[in-house]
Parts: C-alpha cells; structure tokens; sequence
C-alpha cells in the first residue's frame, strides 16, 4: 500500500520524575536529594547514548477474521480473537519497527561488569522510558497523518501481547528492512539491540483506540512499568 519511510527526527528528554516514579518515588515518598540528582544525571545520560531510528510502512488488508489478519502480499499474522476485534473494520495495517541502536545498551553492559549494578539498572530503566517516547512519537506521526484523512487507527499492538506468538516477528522482519537502522532478530525471535520494538494497528477500524490501556490486557503482573506513562496521550511504556 505504502513504500516504507524511515524516521530518525526524534527528541528525547527523559523526566528524571518517571526514573524516581519507577522505584516507588511520589506524593507519599519522597526522595533524597541525592537521589533526584542521580535521577537527573541517569536521564541526561541516557539521553545522550540513544541513537533512535524507525522504519514505517502500511499494508492493505485482504482479510481479516476472528483468529488472524492476511496483507496484500498474503502474509497472514496470528494475531487471535482479542485483537482482531480490537482491530475489526481495518482496511490496511500500519507496522512500525523503532529502536535506541546499540550504545546504550553497551554502555550498561560495560557498567555491569565494573560492578555498577544500581548505575546499569537505572540506565536501563531511563533507556526502557526513551523507547516508550520514540514509540510514542512513531505513532503520534502516523495516527496524525491518518485523522487528517479521516482515517481512525486502532490500538498499537506487538507479537508477544496476549494470543499473538512471538514467532510472528519474523513475518513483520519479512516485511520491513530491519537492517537499514541496524536491528537483527536472533533465533529466539528476539531483537537485537535489545532496546527495539515492533508495533502494529489497524486501519479504519470500527473503534478507536482512545479508552484503550494495553495495561489491562497485559499478562505481565509485576512489570516495573505498569502504571508509568510517558505523556497524558499514551497507554504507558
């Protein structure tokens, strides 16, 4: 439907707030000023590792049924019943590969074998916050360019969330040229770097994604980062 478009114009400004709200800082904890300075130097840091880059591209739908979506190029994606009705009405699929490139997670790496474990997860956790804002910027970009033809975009979704198997990265790999912004998928259907994500959502579905929070449909209970949200617009990290 579209030739893909690849996207590097990002602005990263991680809010040390977020790094703080993750290990359980807020209005009925607060932090140490030592703290909110470690904070505010993780942020700036990572902020300085990241190299973000996307890949976007649309495919016409053909057929969409309760337990999968088939493209125009008769790819078929499991995506199970949940997320077909989420995605019921769609016309085409907008998929969107985005990623940090390799420098912050090497940076980690590297303090993780100097013995700085509190130093690398907290890198890690501002890292894991400027993909949330590098995805949120891909699907601002998309969803804006689509309302202004009156097209309505439904949840961004990924392999791996609720029914939809994680082998069906290597279908969305098939599709986009992961290596022109330097991502692999190894064996394991897991991206490298790490700091990497795939996204979908259908277009012109029936719905709209606006009362949808992928928190509540997510089976990972304990993830540090349920209930952080990277701007008032989005469904979180």
């Amino acid at each position: 439907m579209s030739g893909e478009e690849i996207l590097d114009n990002f602005e990263i400004a991680i809010d040390p707030q977020v790094i703080l709200s993750v290990h359980g800082y807020g209005a009925d904890k607060k932090p140490r000023q030592i703290v909110i300075d470690m904070a505010s130097r993780i942020a700036e840091e990572a902020a300085s590792l990241v190299r973000p880059r996307a890949i976007y591209r649309e495919f016409s739908v053909a057929r969409l049924s309760t337990q999968s979506v088939t493209l125009e190029n008769g790819i078929e994606l499991s995506i199970g019943s949940r997320i077909s009705s989420l995605w019921e009405g769609s016309r085409a699929l907008g998929i969107a590969l985005y990623t940090l490139g390799p420098e912050l997670e090497d940076h980690v790496t590297a303090l993780i074998q100097e013995g700085e474990q509190m130093e690398a997860i907290n890198l890690d956790i501002a890292g894991t916050i400027a993909l949330g804002l590098v995805g949120y910027q891909v699907q601002h970009m998309a969803c804006g360019r689509l309302s202004a033809e009156g097209v309505e975009a439904g949840p961004w979704l990924n392999p791996g969330y609720i029914d939809w198997p994680l082998t069906d990265q290597r279908l969305i790999f098939s599709m986009l040229p992961a290596g022109s912004i330097g991502v692999e998928l190894n064996d394991s259907c897991m991206m490298v770097p790490k700091k990497s994500v795939t996204i979908c959502a259908g277009l012109g579905v029936n719905g709209s994604e606006a009362a949808f929070n992928r928190c509540r449909h997510c089976g990972v209970a304990k993830c540090q980062f349920r209930r952080v949200t990277v701007s008032p617009e989005s469904d979180g990290i």
